[in-house]
């Protein structure tokens, strides 16, 4: 039994679920606020309850500083970091991985040099720097909505990321191409549609499967790193005199980046949706090695954020 695989699909189906239903699964609103209370206990002892609130039966993930239960924040903004970095990854594979087929089966001589070093180039560049560097001027306070801005995100992380699905699979249609199975069918006349559809796709089907998933881990590692700068899924609101940086679709790399300051005070704050984003991103990556194993394919794809 593959148990890595098995586990790392019971994780990402979990998280596919939350990113369905969050919102109904939710114990709160997404708008209810804990404010300012004064209660009176069985003794007769008044006190004070005020946000941030620990977690305790009422909150089981506690409240962040502004009275908004952790939980629920969690449950309606899962479905902008799941399924954006899913939809991202699978439009980069599939323009990409075309894109690398071609080049590997066709790409000859001083033409396939030339293709070589255009596509080394562009893999080389750094993804998260040029990401930062078009969205910081927008994404703060943007007048669009955040599914404009969301889909802007994707389209930048796309485009930016085609290269190196490309590269990737290049080289294992190169690899694929000198067999001698290929080989023989080219001797006996078939043409090159034909050899695509009929041999070097059926060959990478699960090389596409394993590098969606590992693209799927490579977006959201870059969520994460661009919502440490107050870049977020979504677009960012900033409230002034002190700064204060908010995600406006509580995705949970926004979620992890708004609170980082709470590391030293109130903890819970920041570890909630850090816990959560590090399991999402473990069942991902058990997957890929689950798929590796069973497939019996190794990757040697390297980040470049």
């Amino acid at each position: 039994m593959n148990k890595t695989l098995l586990v790392g699909l019971v994780v990402t189906g979990m998280m596919i679920f939350i990113g369905l239903f969050g919102p109904l699964l939710a114990p709160y609103g997404i708008d209810d606020q804990l404010k300012i209370e004064y209660i009176v206990d069985e003794d007769g002892k008044g006190m004070v309850i005020a946000p941030p609130v620990a977690p305790n039966a009422e909150y089981p993930l506690g409240t962040d500083k502004n009275g908004y239960d952790l939980l629920t924040k969690l449950l309606y903004g899962a479905k902008y970091t799941i399924f954006l970095a899913i939809g991202i990854a699978i439009a980069r594979v599939v323009i990409g991985g075309w894109i690398g087929l071609m080049l590997g089966y066709y790409g000859k001589g001083e033409k396939k040099k030339k293709g070589q070093s255009f596509w080394s180039m562009l893999n080389g560049i750094p993804i998260f720097l040029i990401v930062w560097l078009i969205l910081i001027g927008i994404s703060i306070n943007p007048n669009a909505s955040p599914f404009m801005m969301s889909l802007l995100l994707a389209v930048v992380l796309l485009i930016i990321g085609v290269p190196s699905v490309a590269t990737t699979v290049k080289e294992k249609t190169e690899v694929i191409r000198e067999k001698q199975f290929v080989q023989a069918s080219e001797s006996l006349g078939a043409g090159g549609w034909k050899i695509i559809r009929s041999h070097l796709l059926p060959h990478l089907k699960e090389s596409f499967l394993i590098l969606i998933v590992q693209e799927i881990i490579l977006i959201l590692t870059l969520f994460g790193q661009l919502a440490i700068f107050h870049i977020f899924v979504g677009g960012t609101t900033m409230y002034p005199d002190p700064a204060e940086y908010y995600s406006r679709t509580n995705e949970w790399g926004g979620l992890i980046g708004q609170n980082r300051m709470n590391f030293y005070v109130n903890q819970w704050i920041f570890y909630v949706p850090l816990v959560a984003y590090v399991a999402l991103i473990l069942g991902f990556h058990l997957v890929s090695k689950g798929l590796e194993k069973r497939y019996g394919t190794m990757f040697s794809k390297h980040s470049r954020l």
